[in-house]
């Protein structure tokens, strides 16, 4: 491989990394923000913005094993040593197939997963590059992105329920909803705080600076965080909360 030569695939992966990403964000964003906005939580510029932040804090916090997964879970990266640019061009056709079909499938409002949009992708290259052998079927590798497949819409819908049959029969169908509704805030706000912190500590702290923090002392800062947030959702966001639907003041989020 002479330097240099190849520097139109790396050229070519930038822009169509730019469009999965534009594609990504067409499908997987509005597929997050769809009942929010449904609803009239949020509108479509708010959620626009919020999702600018939460996707590439999500892609720079939390994204390193999936990237490795799909660097060389799939794929068995030794079959391309020999010749390196192979593995751009299979990288770059994955990228061509992903954001080809996920802006199609936005394009006629079919809510796809651009997961499965880029392991097929990769898939479709490492059969074609070296036949199925090169392919990681086991449970380590494709195996286990399949069993997620199967897994992830029965544990979502068992959470789902959870978090549903209580707000249903607690505070929706009481009498007095809305003073129930609000006062549920904190507890929404716990479990979100501390689901959420205690997985980005655990996933994001790099190993090196993680080596000596237990995994109680990671349960121990995240209810720390968790405080934190609940205390400031009771303190501050229900009283605001209050005024705005109940004393229907005509308040702005900094009042």
């Amino acid at each position: 491989m002479v330097p240099y030569d190849f520097t139109w695939i790396f050229a070519l992966g930038i822009v169509t990394s730019i469009c999965d990403a534009y594609g990504i964000g067409a499908n997987d964003v509005s597929n997050s923000f769809a009942s929010s906005i449904s609803s009239g939580s949020l509108s479509m510029m708010q959620a626009c913005i919020i999702a600018s932040f939460t996707e590439f804090l999500g892609a720079f916090l939390l994204g390193a094993e999936t990237t490795e997964t799909i660097k060389g879970g799939i794929l068995s990266a030794e079959l391309f040593v020999p010749q390196p640019e192979l593995m751009m061009l299979a990288m770059l056709c994955a990228l061509v197939g992903s954001a080809s079909w996920v802006i199609f499938a936005s394009k006629i409002g079919a809510p796809v997963s651009s997961t499965h949009a880029i392991v097929g992708g990769l898939i479709g290259t490492g059969i074609a590059a070296f036949g199925g052998g090169a392919i990681k079927w086991t449970f380590d590798g494709v195996g286990k992105i399949i069993l997620s497949w199967f897994v992830s819409p029965i544990v979502s819908g068992i959470i789902t329920s959870l978090i549903y049959l209580p707000t249903r029969y607690f505070i929706l169908e009481n009498p007095n909803s809305l003073k129930r509704g609000i006062l549920a805030i904190p507890i929404y706000f716990f479990c979100t705080a501390l689901i959420g912190s205690f997985y980005i500590i655990y996933k994001a702290v790099p190993s090196d600076k993680k080596n000596g923090l237990s995994t109680g002392a990671i349960v121990g800062i995240s209810f720390g965080v968790t405080a934190v947030v609940t205390a400031f959702s009771w303190f501050f966001f229900v009283p605001w909360i209050k005024r705005r639907v109940i004393g229907k003041e005509n308040l702005r989020w900094y009042h």
